[in-house]
């Protein structure tokens, strides 16, 4: 047993708070992660972890030696790779949490990373809420909106731009608002991700902010099913403007309000640290990086 292997344990104990979490990620035993906490602090002469029976709590001397054991992590992970001994392809499997949108989005772009790293294997789990890492095996996930966690590293890709759309069958029916208000005598699908309100604002120059219910008979949780719902002329929708923009394009949807302004939501790629990661996952978040400029699209 060295104090690297143990200083690993320690950081990933903080990041998760729970033996059993780092010993289920890692492999090893749960008293090997217990021997790994328990000579550091025979080394420091510090208690690290307050421990009782149903919770495991970082000591002030725990929260000190925490950056400190970051940093010595990362300076190891940098001479490794100075060194050449990451020279080797990148391989191994990635499990990269998404918002349904999103994954859709990155499954017909995943093919320029494959190709360039062949022994490389990336397993999207896609769903449109919050999960938690640790529990669902992941080394990476994408967030939209706020970081509760503070045991997350997040990694801002961009901001998240939406728009309004309706069907033009629709619009035909049930005639096309001009204004926000006019949205309260249509019925309006929401969109709930992450705790997400059902509140859509607006803002125009010269105009005071706008913000209208989102009220109507259909609501639903994954992105898609209020996609398919708005081509089907249930209602009105408020979507990811990368998730529409073909729908638009091809005129199957319409661009509602388009001279109104809507919050911006933040786009993060977040993981459970240690803040240096694996070739494999850097490959990939820097793979999420280059192409994030997607998200942008909405400014222009």
């Amino acid at each position: 047993m060295d104090l690297l292997s143990a200083l690993h344990s320690f950081v990933r104990v903080a990041a998760t708070g729970s033996f059993s979490a780092v010993s289920r990620e890692t492999g090893a035993s749960q008293p090997t992660i217990s021997r790994h906490i328990a000579l550091l602090e025979a080394h420091y002469g510090a208690t690290l972890f307050a421990r009782t029976t149903r919770s495991l709590m970082m000591t002030e001397d725990g929260r000190s030696l925490l950056p400190h054991a970051y940093e010595v992590l990362e300076i190891l992970e940098t001479a490794e790779t100075a060194l050449g001994r990451r020279r080797a392809s990148v391989s191994g499997l990635v499990r990269l949490g998404v918002t349904t949108a999103f994954g859709l989005y990155l499954t017909s772009r995943l093919s320029s990373l494959l190709e360039e790293h062949p022994d490389l294997s990336v397993e999207l789990v896609m769903r449109d809420g919050f999960g938690d890492l640790v529990e669902e095996g992941l080394d990476l996930a994408i967030r939209i909106g706020s970081i509760a966690e503070g045991s997350l590293i997040a990694r801002r890709l961009g901001s998240v731009h939406r728009c309004v759309i309706a069907s033009s069958d629709y619009l035909a029916r049930r005639g096309t608002p001009v204004h926000p208000r006019d949205l309260l005598n249509h019925p309006c699908i929401a969109y709930s991700y992450g705790g997400t309100r059902h509140d859509w604002q607006f803002t125009r120059k010269g105009e005071s902010e706008t913000t209208v219910a989102a009220n109507g008979p259909f609501r639903a949780n994954s992105s898609e099913a209020v996609l398919q719902a708005v081509r089907a002329g249930l209602g009105i929708g408020m979507l990811p403007t990368f998730q529409v923009e073909e729908d638009i394009a091809a005129g199957r949807l319409v661009h509602l309000l388009p001279e109104w302004t809507i919050p911006e939501l933040p786009f993060y790629a977040v993981h459970t640290g240690p803040r240096t990661l694996p070739l494999r996952t850097r490959t990939v978040l820097d793979f999420l990086i280059e192409i994030s400029d997607v998200l942008r699209q909405g400014q222009k």
